[in-house]
């Protein structure tokens, strides 16, 4: 018998349209996963998966999930489910969105996959309309088109909401509108109208963030944000200002944004594409974001073991002019150029004259692990690639001139940096506040956390076979990034060591200082801290080359092309 209820439920799974021909075309909120199973079982084939079932690992795992199964264990009487029981029901595509209707509030509608789950699911809606009964909402039934409407009304604070639900091919939909219900139950047949999967917007970025092998993502997700506004606005006043200053600031121009996630894609650990949809020409807000294609090759002085690198191309003389226009639309001319010199009237320059014409068009982050980590976090670079290095080499040393209390100079070689002076460390403290620095190297403007840092970029600078650039991981990483541009060359690219960030988090975990911290945090009534303490001090952590041996480099790159902002992240396979 439950072989055949599990075919039958297979059959009608295969039979339903997808969720997307299913909702109305004012959909403004849409996030589906096609498949709960096949992620889940592609998510175990990942890093993060493989890590969770290691022998060493999986004893502490497995107490952090009875840990949420306990939590869950307390409504198992109200609901007639455990944790495995709910983890269990969705047995196919999984769908929320928010559908706003003409001159209705906006619809959340769940749809849901449970196939051979469907006596379980439908025991944990009977169980909950008890529930809500017993709270004295008021429940009622009727027949659409041959199947059951069972609605709750009275819901919430002021009991103005209602909440409807039906199930029909092993697939059970919920609502916070009846109306909204019937639509997509006449679309199970035939289409209702236009759907979500016929909007041009949605349609653009479903094709837009394919991976171009033929493979289907696992997640798929949209958002129109004015449809949202306008959906929201509709009796509220507030909401309506805002959407009609949308156009004075070029807002209007953001059509939609969406995205995909895939796991377990051949090489990749997992792919995950977003795009931001934007109309042309653009103007206003959306024009500061003034992204050039150009060279992203590591910078010389980068250090090899950098945990983090990101490189962007961007013009910022045509962003500040830009955000001058828009600011001082609302506030008057010369007003942002005054909020801005306000703010470095302390070094005794003018940034719109002296500064600005001095900044090139590439910006740079870098971060690098301390080994062991500390608690004052990991060592930061940020660089601004200058036109005339000269120039600011001058404006540093007028800035020291007139600051010479609360600054040092610092000195390696033939390279000078100049130092804040930070307060001693106070009574009690393991270590010192770091002390920020600032200097010009090369043609690059950079400034660090902490004056090991930049020392760290000098050694390397003047050592480039060092740098992050020979670096077999990131040449990896950048002939991946090479593989997956289409279109124009991206004007960012990021490069990740991800074993770093969990190195860094591994240590902290078994310093004495960081279990303390976590003690603490847990003795003032923080359920995760406490579960978490109890978790490592149960079931210790393996040795890090246990956990490190999972970890692939990572990489990313965003695209300004005609349609708008791509944004591409992967994660590579680890042999």
């Amino acid at each position: 018998m439950g072989v055949l209820v599990a075919l039958v439920a297979a059959v009608f799974a295969e039979a339903r349209p997808p969720a997307a021909r299913l909702l109305p075309d004012k959909t403004v909120v849409y996030a589906c996963v096609r498949n709960v199973p096949d992620l889940s079982r592609r998510f175990l084939n990942t890093s993060l998966g493989r890590m969770s079932e290691d022998p060493q690992v999986r004893p502490l795992v497995k107490y952090l999930y009875g840990s949420v199964a306990d939590v869950v264990a307390k409504f198992q009487d109200r609901i007639d489910l455990g944790l495995n029981d709910l983890l269990s029901l969705p047995q196919g595509e999984l769908a929320l969105a928010v559908v706003t209707p003409d001159e209705q509030p906006p619809v959340l509608v769940v749809l849901l996959d449970v196939g051979e789950q469907l006596p379980a699911a439908l025991r944990f809606l009977q169980r909950s309309g008890e529930s809500l009964e017993k709270a004295g909402i008021k429940r009622s039934e009727q027949v659409v088109s041959g199947t059951k409407f069972t609605t709750f009304e009275g819901i919430g604070p002021r009991g103005q909401r209602a909440a409807t639900w039906f199930e029909k091919d092993a697939t059970i939909v919920l609502g916070t509108s009846v109306e909204a219900l019937k639509q997509i139950l006449a679309s199970w047949s035939s289409p209702e109208g236009r759907t979500l999967a016929e909007n041009q917007k949605f349609a653009a970025i479903v094709e837009r963030c394919r991976d171009g092998k033929g493979e289907e993502p696992q997640v798929v997700w949209y958002v129109d944000p004015i449809g949202v506004l306008r959906g929201v606005g509709q009796r509220n006043s507030g909401v309506q200002f805002v959407i009609a200053l949308l156009p004075t600031l070029g807002l209007d121009g953001v059509s939609a944004a969406g995205g995909s996630l895939t796991l377990d894609a051949g090489q990749f650990d997992s792919i995950m594409h977003a795009h931001l949809l934007l109309e042309s020409p653009r103007s206003g807000v959306v024009e500061i974001v003034a992204l050039e294609p150009g060279d992203t090759r590591p910078e010389r002085w980068v250090p090899g073991d950098a945990a983090t690198y990101i490189t962007v191309n961007w013009n910022v003389q045509r962003s500040y002019k830009t955000l001058t226009k828009v600011f001082d639309s609302f506030r008057g001319e010369g007003a942002f150029a005054r909020e801005v010199q306000r703010r470095f009237e302390p070094i005794g320059s003018a940034f719109a004259n002296e500064i600005l014409p001095c900044l090139g068009h590439r910006l740079t982050y870098v971060s690098r692990i301390d080994r062991p980590a500390t608690v004052t976090g990991p060592g930061i670079l940020l660089a601004v690639r200058l036109k005339d290095p000269a120039a600011m080499t001058k404006i540093l040393e007028k800035a020291y001139e007139r600051n010479k209390e609360g600054m040092t100079i610092g000195a390696s070689g033939e390279h000078r940096y100049y130092q804040g002076r930070m307060p001693p460390p106070k009574q009690g403290a393991d270590e010192s506040p770091p002390a920020p620095c600032v200097g010009v190297l090369d043609d690059y403007l950079l400034f660090a956390n902490r004056p090991d840092m930049y020392l760290k970029a000098i050694a390397t600078r003047d050592n480039p076979s060092e740098g992050l650039a020979e670096a077999l991981d990131y040449k990896l990483v950048a002939s991946r990034i090479s593989r997956l541009g289409r279109g124009p060359k991206p004007a960012l690219t990021r490069f990740d060591r991800p074993e770093e960030a969990i190195r860094f988090f591994y240590d902290l975990a078994q310093s004495e200082r960081g279990r303390q911290q976590l003690r603490r945090q847990a003795e003032r009534g923080d359920p995760v801290a406490r579960t978490l303490y109890t978790a490592l001090e149960s079931h210790p952590l393996p040795p890090f080359s246990i956990l490190q041996k999972y970890f692939a480099p990572a990489g990313a790159m965003l695209v300004d092309d005609e349609t708008g902002l791509h944004y591409t992240a992967f994660s590579l396979r680890r042999k």
